[in-house]
């Protein structure tokens, strides 16, 4: 079984930014459902710090419906992989886009020389290059110049026909360079964090559908309260059958 707890909102050390768009959708969502879903998905840093791996979004909707207690999935750092993400900036003329960017003062667009780029729709590639600040900070830069202005899709394929065929309005792709677990590690317990959308983590025995009523965690009571009444949830469903864990590949096509 996944190992879930009922963990204070607070200890949660986000490793990204948020976007500000996706945070209000899925506040919108939790208010009418009132149900926590999914779990996010935590890890320990050697110093005790709860990492967030996976559910910024999650996180900071949560918290904006004025809830201190979530429920999180436990796992080891080292049983995890990463992927990046890269986005795609759609519904917008390429060259606004190209401007937002260019105003930011910590970057600067050059001829292409690798990751972090840009990828214009009919005008080339461009390096996406810091002026001082930390790499994660000219990441975040770059982020911030789109994201919440315009539509962002996240696709791990960054070709070009793929993403033409999947998003014909497409006007820019954004390509990150790879990230390791530790780097992830280094910028939640650094402050120092990436932009929001970046990292993608693959989480062995992934807890999903846990559909816990918010009640249930904004009730009154201590965290070991709260975590008593996870794990009756979890035991009654257990002996109805409700708990399933599918060995094959799943492929969910209403998310």
């Amino acid at each position: 079984m996944p190992v879930l707890r009922v963990v204070p909102l607070a200890r949660i050390r986000r490793h990204e930014e948020v976007d500000p768009l996706r945070v209000a959708r899925l506040r919108d969502r939790i208010q009418e459902d009132r149900t926590q879903l999914n779990p996010m998905v935590c890890t320990k840093a050697p110093g005790g710090e709860l990492v967030l791996l996976d559910g910024a979004t999650r996180t900071e909707a949560l918290k904006s419906i004025g809830l201190e207690h979530a429920v999180v999935q436990l796992v080891d750092s080292e049983e995890v992989g990463l992927e990046t993400w890269h986005h795609v900036i759609r519904h917008v003329p390429p060259l606004d886009v190209v401007a937002a960017i260019s105003a930011r003062p910590e970057v600067l667009l050059s001829e292409d020389q690798g990751t972090p780029r840009i990828v214009v729709a009919e005008q080339g590639a461009r390096s996406v290059l810091g002026t001082g600040a930390s790499p994660n900070a000219t990441l975040t830069a770059l982020v911030s110049s789109y994201v919440g202005r315009w539509t962002v899709s996240r696709v791990t394929d960054p070709d070009q026909e793929t993403i033409a065929w999947r998003f014909p309005d497409w006007s820019v792709i954004v390509e990150f360079p790879a990230l390791n677990v530790e780097h992830v590690m280094k910028a939640a317990v650094g402050d120092d964090l990436l932009p929001a959308g970046v990292t993608r983590f693959l989480v062995p025995e992934r807890a999903l559908r846990l559909n816990i009523d918010l009640s249930v965690l904004a009730g009154p009571g201590s965290t070991e309260v709260k975590q008593q009444a996870l794990d009756s949830l979890l035991a009654a469903r257990a002996r109805a059958g409700r708990i399933r864990r599918y060995e094959e590949t799943i492929v969910i096509f209403d998310d």
